[in-house]
């Protein structure tokens, strides 16, 4: 009985030693510092992100009497850009080894006690130096979108003063 359990146990704690390795790796901690960054970021823009369907409907009420119609659809254009693209990116966001966890936390954009979650995809099998430059292309992405978000912005206030 003992003989059966043995490569069992023997595979376990090879799993364990190699999940404790993944964890001491430079380029898996350089990763996940990356991430974070990253995450950062799209906490501080995410309140923004969701405010911009009422400065879309400010634009809407304001180009019914407005002439230049053309500039007010490029604005719209705008802000539906940057949603589309934040949420796209929050879906494809990944994980690295040894950081698989939720995001929880509490903003205006919901009641009191309520929690938006952020659900990363499980992290690709790819090579440490892989995690790394995925890290820093989600990182590259999210900093387009909040030089676009701030374009948008600025762009959509010009037109409702």
């Amino acid at each position: 009985m003992i003989k059966r359990f043995l490569p069992l146990s023997a595979l376990f704690v090879g799993l364990l030693l190699f999940s404790c390795q993944e964890k001491e790796n430079p380029q898996l901690k350089e990763a996940a510092a990356i991430h974070n960054e990253a995450h950062e970021i799209m906490e501080s823009i995410e309140p923004e992100v969701e405010s911009l369907d009422s400065l879309q409907s400010a634009l809407a009420n304001k180009q019914i009497a407005a002439k230049d119609t053309a500039a007010f659809a490029s604005a719209v254009a705008a802000l539906d850009k940057v949603k589309t693209d934040f949420k796209a990116w929050e879906e494809n966001l990944v994980t690295v080894p040894g950081m698989e966890h939720k995001h929880e936390h509490e903003h205006e954009g919901h009641g009191e006690g309520e929690h938006h979650h952020h659900e990363h995809k499980k992290a690709p099998d790819v090579t440490p130096e892989q995690h790394v430059e995925i890290q820093k292309e989600i990182k590259k992405s999210i900093e387009q979108i909040q030089i676009e978000l701030k374009a948008a912005k600025t762009q959509a206030e010009a037109l409702l003063k």
